[in-house]
């Protein structure tokens, strides 16, 4: 009896060491995850400099010999083993992971990812890449192992920090693998090793496409040893029209885009997904000049004119100003009204364009104001980059720059809401879309029933009759003043669309599969100053709890419109 009581006290006494250090342990781990996000160094050390202390306290306070015994206990060892492994995986990280993290975050920071003087440093990135892999594997691992801890086979009192640090770890982890998949990609495709040739597709948003807007120029880009060159720019126009695809268009793609999508450069964006399109217009690029690319990077207007926020205004040879309030507005809709020729046009949005990158490339710009814009931009799907060397690609798969069609991220379905224009003309600039989510049900097995409401506006200005003929089209595909595109909606990964209505009798809609996610097109044709709603029942496939996420084709205005106002995943 003496001896129960005596173990008994020993391991309530160790229960709340455990306790009080891991409560520590947690609040260090946020405040260590939020220094690195900042990029404070020098805070970061000193907070992983004390996390041993509090980790070692929570492991020696979860082993010894009562611990032992009284994990033979039936019912109590699963709990006994759960607690010493969430000990033992947070102390070896604070002795070496993270600290191999921070190490590596002092050395590479925004300033040396930016390009300084037109070129960027890779030898730093080059140098900590193996440290960072090797704390992203140990991170990865400890992620895993502490999943597989159930919670509820804990003491009570453990539950609330056991959580918290598990989601602290994980959060880290998430941080430690966009790292490791930048160190092993930035080196090679910035032209450590040997140079690299890139195409970069301007994207139109005047005329929608699904990932922006038509390729309005393609300019040929040289990374050779952290010095980014622009080497030739040529109009979209100028490639083809070639008489057959030139890649196998699959008859889903032929049904939903036409063979446009493999012959004309301006329509390889008919596809929601950029890999697809970077891989045709790769093609392209080789049967018309005749030399390979190393890969294919998209932007549009819209984020030039975000990262004239980093650089200040430019200033082009024909006298313009672009800013970073004017610069979409003077590219995407300013040029038609006020030039002509369509040539001529083209030569403005070449100059236009690489005047900003040549600006963005110069190094003038504050380094962590570009990246964090850069961020940004990606994250509205304003900036994407595939490779042609399948490692590399492999590496892009899953992230924000791949622009790849997916229906699902993590455990959140995602849905697809993307335009395609169907006026011929630039009338699109005019052109607003909004969505919103409304979930209706959140099921034990993980799936969802929610709603999705699309609005289509057209804003087309009053005088619309006076618009250049370039801009409305002239009334050859719509009547002048007229918007017509499609609209795709794509259900998440495993789910379906129950159902589709539109509060317009002149749109039709075709159910369709499209790399194997169930999606429908609503064909549409707005007349100025009115909008047009759809909705569209969803159900999801199970193990998708989160709230659900909207990918939208990025419009002619900075943000992204839509809304989720879905308990699940809360």
């Amino acid at each position: 009896m003496v001896v129960v009581v005596i173990v008994g006290a020993a391991l309530a006494l160790d229960v709340r060491t455990a306790y009080a250090e891991l409560r520590t342990v947690a609040d260090q781990v946020r405040t260590l995850q939020a220094q690195v996000e900042a990029g404070d160094r020098e805070s970061a050390a000193a907070t992983a400099k004390e996390l041993p202390e509090h980790t070692a306290k929570a492991r020696q306070a979860t082993y010894g010999p009562h611990w032992t015994l009284l994990g033979k206990v039936p019912g109590l060892g699963v709990n006994v083993h759960a607690v010493q492994t969430v000990s033992a995986v947070v102390d070896d990280l604070s002795t070496g992971a993270l600290s191999d993290l921070i190490e590596a975050v002092q050395i590479v920071d925004p300033s040396r990812m930016a390009p300084v003087e037109g070129r960027i440093d890779l030898a730093p990135i080059v140098d900590v890449a193996p440290q960072v892999v090797r704390a992203d594997e140990t991170l990865q691992t400890a992620r895993s192992t502490l999943e597989s801890v159930d919670p509820n086979a804990l003491a009570e009192q453990l539950r609330g920090p056991m959580a918290e640090l598990t989601g602290q770890v994980d959060a880290i982890a998430s941080l430690t693998a966009t790292a490791s998949r930048a160190v092993r990609l930035i080196p090679p495709m910035m032209g450590a090793d040997e140079p690299r040739d890139y195409l970069l597709l301007v994207q139109n948003n005047a005329e929608p496409r699904a990932t922006g807007g038509i390729p309005g120029a393609v300019v040929l880009l040289r990374a050779d040893r952290g010095v980014i060159d622009l080497v030739e720019q040529r109009p979209a126009s100028s490639f083809g029209p070639f008489v057959e695809p030139v890649v196998e268009i699959t008859n889903v793609e032929r049904a939903m885009f036409g063979t446009q999508l493999g012959r004309y450069m301006q329509d390889v964006t008919f596809t929601p997904d950029f890999p697809r399109s970077a891989e045709i217009a790769h093609e392209m690029w080789r049967r018309e000049v005749g030399s390979e690319v190393d890969g294919v990077l998209s932007i549009d207007p819209v984020a030039l004119q975000t990262l004239l926020q980093a650089t200040g205004p430019v200033m082009l040879p024909t006298g313009q100003q672009l800013t970073s309030e004017n610069a979409a507005q003077v590219l995407l809709n300013h040029v038609y009204l006020d030039i002509e020729d369509p040539s001529v046009q083209d030569e403005f949005f070449s100059i236009a364009a690489g005047s900003i990158f040549g600006s963005v490339m110069g190094g003038g710009a504050d380094p962590a104001a570009t990246v964090g814009l850069l961020d940004q931009v990606a994250d509205e799907g304003r900036l994407m980059v595939w490779s042609a060397h399948e490692p590399e690609q492999a590496l892009l798969a899953g992230t924000t720059l791949s622009g790849e069609l997916r229906g699902s991220t993590t455990d959140a379905p995602v849905v697809g809401v993307y335009l395609n224009d169907r006026s011929a003309a630039k009338i699109g600039y005019y052109e607003r879309m909004k969505a919103k989510i409304t979930a209706h049900q959140c099921r034990s097995d993980g799936s969802q029933q929610f709603t999705l409401v699309v609005t289509v506006t057209s804003s087309v200005p009053e005088n619309y009759a006076e618009l250049p003929a370039y801009l409305s089209g002239g009334g050859h595909a719509v009547p002048v003043g007229n918007i017509r595109s499609d609209v795709l909606v794509y259900a998440p990964t495993g789910g379906r669309i129950i159902d589709a209505r539109s509060t317009s009798d002149a749109t039709s809609y075709t159910p369709r599969v499209h790399n194997g996610l169930s999606m429908g097109t609503h064909k549409l044709e707005l007349s100025p100053r009115h909008s047009v709603t759809f909705e569209y029942d969803i159900e999801t496939a199970s193990d998708q709890p989160g709230a659900p996420q909207v990918r939208m084709t990025p419009g002619p205005v900075s943000g992204q419109f839509w809304t989720s106002t879905s308990p699940c995943g809360t």
